[in-house]
């Protein structure tokens, strides 16, 4: 295990053992500190809410184990599970917590409740847990010149219920997500590259290359932050990654890579979606290489590979920041729309003052 210690030698862990009790007086159920061993419990239950609320995307225990082994922060002082008294686990909240970002201090927030049990008060309840928990986090570890604590979390579109619950405690919409995917049809078109561009295979050796194009195409969006080297070396080395499905375009005059279409496989969501595709991780053409025709090239050659190795079709997850933005350039090449995710955001100062009761 990564994180060990004791509730006596770890205050915040002392801390938000002690707010389970009032979470518990609210809610009837018996709340305790999210452990390593629960996972396989708390995997059992996101089966039971996806069964129910048909999520875009499923989980994966292993994910689940993943994250909890890799957290910055001990998982346990940010995340509860709640049960039955016959012991079931019925709800759980975790908290993701990102210390190394100073300028704004991002807190993604998940969890659930299974569908037998909810409109009793839990998710409530346990949401205020969390947000507490978040706050407190940010006032024991806040130094000089950091940013405001911006607090997280996702609601699928067709779920209103969970919009309810967030807008309920100020929460506003910042963003909106949709995946979009097409299924091959006999024929695909081919892609026409731009004069003074051509289009390559992707090579480790533009890595780096790709990534500064990346943070460039992306420094306009709201809230957008540069990808560090280390994190883009971590991206394009996972096993889901395709180098071979993967395409740059490059500015035949300058040399420069000018635009992207990094592409990955993610076989354990294909027997779910009902066929197998190749998914656009990442994909972007810089602002002054743009409405030339270079991303709808690089989406077609995309598919043309994902084609050639025997896949049925080709995705993409598409994020806009005003819902009157366009998706034209996807739908004009095939794909279409699946359900919108809005994110959520709430952003707070300092968070010097005290907590409020859980209730």
């Amino acid at each position: 295990m990564a994180h060990t210690g004791t509730v006596d030698d770890r205050p915040g862990l002392a801390e938000a053992e002690a707010e389970l009790a009032g979470l518990s007086a609210a809610t009837g159920l018996d709340w305790s500190l999210l452990r390593y061993e629960d996972l396989d419990e708390v995997s059992g239950l996101l089966t039971a809410i996806e069964h129910f609320d048909d999520p875009e995307s499923i989980h994966h225990l292993e994910d689940l184990q993943e994250t909890y082994r890799s957290a910055a922060i001990p998982p346990e002082e940010q995340a509860a599970v709640g049960r039955l008294p016959e012991g079931q686990v019925v709800a759980y909240g975790w908290n993701l917590l990102s210390p190394g970002d100073v300028e704004v201090r991002r807190v993604y927030l998940t969890g659930g409740v299974h569908p037998g049990f909810r409109d009793q008060g839990h998710g409530k309840a346990l949401l205020g847990w969390q947000l507490n928990r978040a706050r407190a986090w940010d006032r024991a570890t806040r130094e000089d010149g950091f940013g405001p604590l911006e607090l997280t979390c996702f609601a699928e579109d067709h779920l209103p219920a969970a919009h309810r619950l967030l807008t309920g405690v100020g929460f506003t919409p910042r963003r909106w997500s949709v995946d979009m995917s097409l299924v091959f049809g006999p024929k695909l078109d081919a892609p026409q590259v731009p004069e003074g561009i051509e289009i390559i295979g992707f090579d480790h050796s533009f890595s780096d290359e790709v990534r500064v194009c990346h943070n460039a195409c992306f420094a306009e969006k709201p809230g957008a932050r540069p990808v560090d080297s280390a994190t883009w070396i971590e991206s394009v080395s996972g096993p889901n990654f395709h180098p071979e499905w993967s395409w740059l375009a490059r500015d035949t005059d300058s040399g420069q890579i000018i635009g992207y279409a990094l592409n990955s496989g993610y076989e354990s969501d294909w027997e779910a979606q009902g066929h197998s595709e190749g998914w656009t991780d990442r994909f972007g053409v810089l602002a002054s290489h743009r409405r030339r025709g270079v991303a709808r090239a690089l989406l077609l050659t995309s598919m043309a590979s994902f084609r050639r190795a025997g896949l049925d079709g080709a995705g993409l997850g598409v994020d806009f920041f005003d819902t009157s933005a366009g998706r034209g350039l996807y739908e004009r090449v095939g794909y279409t729309a699946g359900r919108t995710t809005t994110l959520y955001a709430l952003t707070e100062g300092s968070q010097r003052e005290e907590p409020s009761p859980t209730s």
